[in-house]
């Protein structure tokens, strides 16, 4: 009833553990060669988690479920414009806030700001991307195994309904289309990694644009993402667009980077200890 291919069980496998060494590799890469601290990538990680995954989404259940969310939602551009100003605001207040209390004495090493990045955006990769597709994993290898109507035999209702639209999405989506959700999540990181730079530089030199700076774009890439997906556009053309936003933070960032005041540890190859 739902036939799963082998094709589309790899290209599941594969999206888990690339997406899964992502931060594992930032992490590796910018503690080693760069010599950034430990300790801002998991201030990273934590910021995203409060204020993206707890704070952002408490705001969300008040404001969505009111009479006001009612007419949010019904309108595509109110929607879009909604879900980008609270991801602006809430993720790069998030790290205004993380900059100028815990890390604001252990600013010496800018790079650091990319070690912050990394463990911002990679949370997020395993929150947002990683989880869906371990779950839609197990679905597929149930499905190859011919399991499905012993784990639909329990469900009813809105359940059962969910559950057979995501055995039918697995079905027949095209394996390689999976491979677009792994790049979209790339594409995040580099704006992460960007948008921490843009604000580290805004704590560290006192220029508060940097972060007004970050907060607009951030809201405007995922305003449009959102917008050209609720009114049906190519996935595809929506990928493209929010790559040149990659790009466009990523020239901005590195305009900020080299306006740093360079640190002597910066200014030196840096040996990590074994």
């Amino acid at each position: 009833m739902y036939p799963i291919s082998n094709a589309t069980i790899f290209v599941l496998i594969f999206n888990v553990v690339i997406s899964t060494a992502i931060p594992i590799l930032l992490f590796i890469i910018f503690k080693r060669r760069f010599g950034c601290a430990v300790r801002p990538f998991f201030y990273g990680a934590a910021t995203f988690v409060l204020f993206a995954l707890v704070l952002e989404q408490a705001v969300h259940l008040l404001v969505l479920r009111s009479a006001l969310g009612v007419t949010i939602g019904q309108n595509a551009w109110l929607f879009a414009l909604y879900g980008g100003i609270m991801a602006g605001v809430f993720e790069e207040s998030g790290r205004l806030v993380v900059f100028s209390t815990l890390l604001k004495k252990r600013m010496d090493n800018d790079r650091d700001a990319l070690m912050f990045g990394a463990g911002h955006g990679g949370i997020e990769v395993i929150a947002v991307f990683t989880a869906a597709m371990v779950i839609n994993l197990v679905y597929a290898i149930s499905l190859s195994l011919g399991k499905e109507a012993v784990m639909l035999a329990s469900m009813e209702g809105e359940r059962l309904a969910l559950t057979q639209a995501i055995f039918t999405t697995l079905s027949v989506t095209p394996p390689p289309l999976y491979l677009v959700g792994l790049i979209e999540r790339v594409i995040a990181v580099v704006l992460h990694l960007s948008f921490s730079v843009l604000v580290w530089t805004a704590v560290k030199e006192g220029k508060i644009k940097y972060f007004w700076l970050a907060l607009f774009l951030h809201a405007a890439v995922d305003m449009v993402a959102v917008l050209m997906s609720r009114t049906g556009v190519s996935i595809m053309i929506i990928e493209v667009v929010v790559a040149l936003f990659a790009l466009l933070a990523a020239l901005l960032a590195h305009r900020a980077y080299r306006a740093l005041r360079l640190s002597p540890q910066m200014e030196t190859s840096v040996e990590v200890p074994e």
